[in-house]
């Protein structure tokens, strides 16, 4: 009898089926190649910035104008090295997809381009305050809609409460836009905010719902945890950036809404001075 030989072949058999890696996320390579474009265009800002602060160091005199010059280089780099933070951090590719990374990085350009034409006075220096605040209120709504969106399962009460969160935090960015633009506009008057005031707590009523409703029905039907898809979450750098940013966001916020508060109270005075002013002596 012939029988066939063992061997040391350590290679698996055909019926063997080959260990496979563990599954990955695929990287969209689109958003790979607009990152790099981003960067590069950056890079030639700063390196032109730069460039344009040492001739004009060296060719003139300290004035308004080098001083302006040296002013856009430190804006230009240290707002490419906060996008350069955002996108080592980002994994997951998640700007372009998610919505607190996308705001992110949209404000930060956005403020880098505003910021650069206050500094050469192009605009106002009040419009840049003013634009900055826009982009704050922005990157924190993002941060409201982003955590209602979390909360959605397949209970329609939830979403139901999700839905009007979500709503409620983009139509009072909205209307808050006039107010952080111009505050001293003369027609916004009371009904302007007790608009806001609606929408506010329209939308802090909506977000608890939304968290009551959750509970009650993940405790009443465990199968709703498997239903929902899985959410990505921020860790490592993306993390340290969502709790850097959510502080300055707060902090932000938390001065705006003592602002507006005072806005609120002083538009009545008007009101009540005529009122006073038409009682008999």
């Amino acid at each position: 009898m012939n029988d066939p030989l063992p061997t040391n072949d350590p290679s698996p058999s055909p019926t063997t089926p080959a260990q496979t890696a563990p599954d990955q996320k695929p990287v969209d390579p689109k958003l790979g190649k607009l990152k790099s474009a981003i960067l590069y265009v950056l890079i030639g800002g700063l390196v032109t910035s730069a460039l344009i602060s040492i001739i004009a160091i060296l060719i003139g005199e300290f004035n308004s104008v080098i001083t302006k010059a040296l002013l856009t280089t430190f804006v230009f780099v240290t707002h490419s090295l906060i996008i350069l933070a955002l996108v080592s951090a980002d994994r997951n590719n998640s700007i372009g997809k998610a919505i607190i990374p996308s705001t992110i990085f949209v404000a930060i350009i956005a403020n880098m381009f505003t910021t650069t034409l206050g500094t050469w006075n192009i605009i106002d220096g009040d419009v840049t305050w003013r634009a900055f605040l826009l982009y704050v209120l922005a990157v924190g709504s993002s941060f409201i809609v982003a955590g209602a969106l979390r909360l959605r399962i397949a209970n329609k009460a939830t979403n139901a409460a999700v839905y009007t969160t979500a709503g409620s935090a983009i139509a009072l960015t909205l209307i808050l836009i006039p107010w952080v633009a111009a505050p001293d506009a003369e027609w916004l008057g009371p009904l302007y905010y007790r608009l806001v005031a609606v929408l506010a707590i329209l939308g802090a009523t909506a977000f608890s719902l939304s968290v009551i409703f959750n509970r009650i029905a993940v405790a009443a039907n465990q199968a709703l945890r498997q239903k929902v898809q899985p959410k990505t979450t921020a860790v490592g750098g993306m993390l340290a950036i969502y709790v850097v940013t959510g502080f300055i966001v707060g902090t932000v916020w938390l001065y705006g809404a003592v602002a507006l508060i005072g806005s609120a109270a002083s538009s009545d005075e008007p009101t009540y001075r005529y009122e006073e002013s038409r009682q008999p002596y």
